[in-house]
């Protein structure tokens, strides 16, 4: 298997992508990313990749400077999904598929930061991806946009807060508004690069969110880590599917 992988914002692909490129790499599978902060171009012909997954980062989707970029990489997810070619989206990536899908993507109003209990729809019980899974858990959360839902999109988990944070398009595209692939040491690269210190953030919120999370690691961590590994082994089984479609129309 071999994905490509876009970072739109500021991480470091193979330090901070988690558990999603750890799963991957057990499975024997390889990562090829793709930086907007290195000018890197997006690939114009796929044949060499077998799918497709948008990671989250600091930007915005709605930012007026940011447009062209955002509008070449819905040009890119239209081209995998054409293929039908497995798409898998997490928080900033969940709202770039909304968003080249021709979903409105918006400021909520406020941070959404910690573990948070999310609960599966009707149709989250039964999907591919998420059957026999927690139908409530916390997954950890950081970002202050959210989206609607595109049209024709399913939605398969949703917050009490924020309604929208999993949904399929079709039988290939997923997107995850939360971060089910973190470890501590991700998260707290995170807060010290994009949270403490930020002068547009009150300090005083942000200590307490963040000793907050840390008292909820120990609590939520395994069994987030558990809903992770089968999320996205259960993802990487939509390319050998997809692969078998073909064959049987070759």
């Amino acid at each position: 298997m071999h994905i490509a992988a876009i970072m739109a914002g500021g991480m470091d692909g193979p330090v901070e992508s988690g558990q999603i490129c750890e799963v991957i790499a057990e499975r024997g599978g390889t990562c090829e990313w793709f930086y907007r902060r290195k000018g890197d171009r997006f690939p114009e012909v796929l044949d060499r990749f077998d799918a497709l997954i948008i990671f989250g980062g600091e930007v915005s989707v709605h930012d007026p400077s940011l447009k062209d970029y955002f509008d070449e990489l819905s040009a890119l997810i239209h081209k995998f999904s054409d293929q039908r070619k497995p798409i898998l989206g997490s928080c900033l990536g969940s709202q770039a598929i909304a968003y080249a899908f021709n979903a409105t993507v918006k400021p909520q109003g406020f941070l959404e930061y910690g573990f948070t209990k999310l609960s599966m729809t009707k149709e989250g019980l039964q999907d591919p991806l998420l059957h026999g899974l927690p139908q409530n858990i916390h997954l950890f959360e950081l970002h202050s946009d959210t989206f609607e839902l595109p049209v024709g999109a399913t939605l398969l988990m949703t917050g009490d807060a924020i309604q929208n944070q999993v949904y399929r398009l079709g039988h290939h595209i997923y997107g995850f508004q939360c971060h089910f692939e973190i470890n501590p040491e991700i998260v707290d690269t995170w807060n010290r690069r994009e949270l403490i210190g930020n002068p547009s953030k009150d300090p005083a919120q942000i200590d307490a969110l963040i000793a907050k999370a840390d008292q909820d690691f120990p609590r939520h961590q395994t069994q987030q880590q558990a809903f992770g590994q089968a999320v996205v082994d259960r993802w990487l089984n939509l390319i050998n599917t997809q692969q078998g479609m073909e064959e049987k129309v070759i």
